[in-house]
């Protein structure tokens, strides 16, 4: 763990880098037509930052991560759930858009809405929590000239084409490598990547600069509303969400998906449940990528994904008072391309994820092995992809 802060980098939350290959960054191999690498780094406290690497697009693109003051956080930059909401509701607009044009429908100002429901039990300090994904809820609002059947048709199509929904939909158990204090060992208790693990990249991404006119397109990503003015929303209006039994705790998020005039993406975040600021982000996903202005919904989610693993990791390690002075993680996805928008018709899928695990301490191997199981086990995006979350439609949509 470095003691650098965001506030010391004093970078926008999200740009484009380049030079990977100086450092020895490379992207996976390209299994099922869309693979992306990405490299995350403990900062100080609960800060991260990463870099993802796309096998599809060749673009590389830098992320920072950041919790708000009821995680300890300082709020700089948007946390780890916010990328993976983004990603899922943007790449589930690129698969609607894609299939109206094939079933010639018009779509006029589409506003597309993801509900992310997830539950923690248990205790963390005592190693007991356990997190877990309830079904997304998604809805559409717009104008078209399919009837609603028709329309709702074309939603479930599109989300069955989205390649996020193979990592979703069907139960995929995370795969880790464990490599403590420079040696891979067995992680034991949790499923392993079979052969070796990756090489220790060690910590490149502090090598790593914007490309040249990385602030052309600036914010791609920026805070709407403070935690503390969320709060007092939504005390005044409640949204409502699904009740729970016993000790468990709700965390619900929504993200709202508009299409820009230049086919990008504008994609408001807001989360009800154990609330936090409002964060707005740029995506794109057209076909172009050497023109592309922000990161395409895959990365999104990749870098999400990864950067709440590596909070489970630092928190734990806080709260049970462990040695941990720095760790990082080198994660790989394996996607299809949409089914829609890559031509192929056929419904996205997915392999396991793909996680190497670097660790610096001055704990046994067996607690190191504890910290990465409990990690993988309160992971809330870990969790979306273990359990299975079969989307549902909602008849009404959001009002937006």
């Amino acid at each position: 763990m470095t003691d650098t802060t965001l506030e010391e980098i004093g970078r926008p939350v999200i740009y484009a880098v380049d030079g990977l290959d100086t450092v020895g960054l490379e992207a996976p191999p390209n299994r099922h037509g869309q693979s992306i690498r990405a490299w995350v780094r403990s900062l100080e406290g609960i800060q991260k930052e990463g870099v993802t690497l796309s096998g599809r697009t060749g673009r590389a693109w830098r992320f920072a991560s950041d919790e708000g003051a009821h995680l300890g956080g300082r709020n700089v930059a948007p946390n780890p759930l916010s990328f993976v909401g983004v990603g899922m509701a943007a790449s589930f607009m690129t698969e609607l858009l894609a299939l109206a044009s094939q079933r010639k429908i018009t779509l006029e100002n589409p506003v597309l809405v993801v509900e992310n429901f997830y539950y923690r039990d248990g205790s963390f300090p005592r190693g007991t929590m356990v997190s877990s994904a309830m079904s997304p809820e998604v809805s559409l609002d717009c104008q078209s000239t399919a009837s609603a059947e028709e329309t709702r048709q074309l939603i479930m199509d599109a989300i069955a084409a989205a390649p996020v929904n193979g990592l979703v939909r069907d139960e995929k158990i995370s795969l880790f490598s464990l490599t403590h204090n420079g040696v891979q060992i067995d992680p034991v208790k949790v499923a392993a990547i079979p052969g070796d693990a990756l090489a220790d990249p060690g910590d490149p991404i502090a090598e790593l600069g914007p490309i040249a006119d990385a602030n052309r397109h600036q914010p791609l990503a920026e805070i709407t509303l403070s935690e503390e003015d969320m709060a007092r929303r939504i005390a005044a209006d409640p949204e409502p969400a699904p009740a729970l039994d016993g000790s468990k705790i709700l965390l619900h998020l929504r993200t709202i998906c508009r299409v820009r005039p230049d086919g990008t993406y504008e994609c408001l975040r807001e989360q009800y449940k154990e609330c936090s600021s409002s964060w707005v982000f740029i995506v794109d996903d057209r076909p172009d990528a050497d023109s592309a202005i922000a990161p395409d919904a895959g990365s999104y989610f990749a870098i999400g994904l990864a950067f709440c693993f590596m909070t489970q990791i630092g928190r734990y390690s806080h709260m049970a008072k462990l040695p941990v002075n720095a760790y990082r993680v080198v994660q790989d996805l394996h996607f299809t391309q949409g089914g829609a928008s890559g031509g192929s018709g056929q419904g996205g899928t997915s392999d396991p994820v793909e996680t190497h695990v670097y660790m610096d301490t001055g704990i046994e191997d067996d607690t190191a092995r504890e910290v990465i199981r409990i990690a993988e086990a309160t992971c809330f995006l870990h969790a979306l992809c273990r359990d299975r979350a079969k989307m549902k439609i909602r008849r009404d949509p959001i009002a937006t």
